[in-house]
């Protein structure tokens, strides 16, 4: 089985308070916020890096981080000061072949692959060396920046273009990391005082991908599909088997498929052996605390993908489809495992920060919950207590609440039994982005002319919102197939429809208007700083996406898609969800 691979979207938001207020000491009778934009000057003259968000500044002066050993920082002294925090990365890239943007991902907490909350995207600026700075290779060009995090360990990727260079490597706060990226020799090599603790990563995230290489690639499907029976197709399966190179391992759906899944679990000690032995390697190299941390990262993304894989595909065909003895024993020996998975062991930190066991204690409680038919916030109280049972509730309302109906109820109650920064904070952030009577934020359009106009200046009658961008098939086909007809059967009864593009390249948006929406409406433009907080702030990861505000700009839906799967059901539920705002009100033009 392949290991989790964690991926995120690179929105951000201005830091709520109370965050801010967990990143200064909290004994700070006063806190300053201040929010900036645009560049930042780094050390080295004009070495700049691009904010592409607001953020509290991170301080001035290279960090000091101490430490009674070089090479084992620790990081949960008490009080500590925002500059402690901040991260200093140096780096020097070859790259031969491409001239795409590099970036930084900055993911301060971890709760789920679904959110952008508090995460940050930097764009990088790369220079020529100076050759008296010691950088003497007219190829090499050099970066530096810094980031913010927390008082404890977050999450970085490094991205040419959408190309991964680095993906998703625990980073310490006031930590000085070194970089060197020759992308002509595909090497990648760190340096500075903790360089241990990012080479352990590497050794380990290479014999993952080195694993998923070796191993054979499966295909689960039933015998009689045409991908088997069609002439020759079995000539060339008997052809490639056993032969060196590539294997594809065939799998009945049901028992066969789901015997190899556990199979993996069974198989644990030998599959882990060769990460445990980096850990043991790297171990008297890095402090307790770091190397507890990539511990549970090995066996937190080693688990979930085995239970993360029979949640989504074999528990349903187990429960329906399996005889009532042979669905007991399955459920047996995965009762055995999540005991087993109850029973390992993990610093309290590494509980806090690692995304591997949250998504794992996610997906042993879920199925817990399951099998005993009960909910998810009453076996988090009962098996979890602070700021982890805040983690857990957030990453599961972060993952899941869209599925639920009553949403409104389900968020309540988990704020309620929710405490401590930042996650009741992403909870709030769920709430504002999912009951609805909150007048819509601020923000500013380009219209088609290039003037800017402001949300608090769309017409005062109930307005249809319509978010897309200018490449999104299912953008164009929902806007004419489902949303033009239904603004057409109501615009005589007041209700408005403006189109909102997200694209960055308003040639591209101006030029596919009549794919993409329509001439006749009110076309507008939405892009920087705006349009990562309306992304983040109302979660909006997907296209399109259709609200709906009442003539005092306030938000009646979030999204009006899930009305109807056909323009007459949509209509009509509509018309009767809705029938309070239409009226045969003028329409009033922007």
């Amino acid at each position: 089985m392949g290991l989790l691979a964690v991926t995120s979207l690179v929105f951000v938001s201005r830091l709520p308070a109370s965050l801010i207020g967990h990143l200064k000491s909290k004994t700070m009778n006063k806190l300053l916020y201040t929010f900036f934009l645009g560049y930042m000057l780094l050390y080295g003259g004009n070495l700049l890096s691009q904010r592409k968000v607001a953020d509290s500044p991170p301080g001035n002066g290279l960090v000091d981080a101490s430490s009674l050993q070089s090479g084992r920082e620790e990081y949960s002294t008490p009080a500590q000061k925002v500059e402690e925090n901040t991260t200093l990365i140096y780096g020097e890239i070859i790259n031969p072949d491409s001239l795409s943007p590099l970036s930084l991902k900055i993911i301060p907490y971890y709760i789920s692959p679904r959110t952008t909350f508090l995460q940050e995207e930097l764009m990088l600026s790369p220079v020529k060396g100076e050759f008296y700075d010691g950088v003497m290779n007219p190829r090499t060009k050099k970066f530096e920046t810094q980031i913010l995090l927390s008082d404890r360990p977050g999450y970085l990727s490094l991205f040419l273009g959408n190309r991964p260079l680095l993906e998703d490597y625990l980073v310490l706060p006031g930590d000085s990391i070194k970089l060197k990226l020759d992308l002509s020799r595909n090497a990648i090599i760190f340096a500075g005082k903790n360089q241990d603790f990012y080479e352990a990563q590497f050794a380990l995230k290479r014999l993952d991908q080195q694993r998923e290489f070796d191993s054979p690639r499966q295909l689960i499907i039933p015998e009689t599909s045409s991908l088997l029976t069609r002439t020759g197709s079995q000539e060339k399966i008997d052809y490639f088997r056993g032969r060196f190179g590539a294997e594809l391992l065939i799998l009945k759906p049901g028992k066969e498929s789901l015997h190899y899944l556990i199979g993996q679990a069974d198989q644990a000690v030998d599959i882990l052996k060769p990460k445990l032995e980096i850990l043991d390697f790297y171990q008297p190299k890095l402090s307790p605390k770091n190397w507890d941390l990539l511990r549970a990262e090995v066996y937190g993304n080693f688990y979930y993908s085995i239970l993360s894989t029979f949640r989504k595909f074999h528990y349903p065909y187990v429960e329906h489809k399996f005889s009532a003895k042979d669905r007991e024993h399955y459920r047996q020996r995965l009762t055995d495992l999540l005991t087993q998975l109850r029973n390992l062991e993990f610093d309290s930190q590494s509980k806090l920060i690692s995304a591997a066991f949250l998504d794992l204690e996610l997906e042993r409680l879920i199925l817990n919950a399951l099998w005993e038919n009960r909910s998810f916030l009453e076996l988090v109280q009962e098996n979890h207590s602070g700021e982890l049972a805040d983690r857990l509730q957030a990453a599961y309302l972060s993952n899941y609440l869209a599925s639920h109906t009553e949403q409104e109820e389900i968020l309540l109650n988990y704020l309620s039994k929710t405490e401590s920064s930042p996650w009741k904070d992403r909870i709030e952030n769920l709430k504002r982005a999912t009951i609805p009577g909150e007048p819509i934020e601020e923000a500013q359009l380009i219209s088609l002319s290039g003037d800017t106009v402001f949300v608090s200046e769309l017409p005062d009658q109930p307005t249809l919102v319509y978010f897309y961008f200018s490449t999104c098939g299912h953008s164009a086909s929902y806007f004419k197939n489902y949303l033009f007809p239904l603004y057409q059967e109501l615009e005589a009864e007041g209700i408005k429809l403006i189109a909102i593009s997200v694209d960055e390249d308003s040639d591209l948006w101006k030029e596919r208007i009549s794919k993409y929406s329509d001439p006749s409406i009110p076309n507008f433009n939405l892009r920087g700083i705006s349009k990562e907080r309306w992304k983040e702030l109302y979660e909006i990861t997907s296209f399109p996406r259709v609200m709906l505000l009442d003539r005092d700009s306030r938000i009646l839906s979030f999204d009006i898609k899930p009305l109807g799967e056909t323009k007459e059901e949509l209509l009509q539920e509509f018309r009767k969800k809705f029938n309070d705002e239409l009226s045969t009100n003028t329409n009033t033009s922007l």
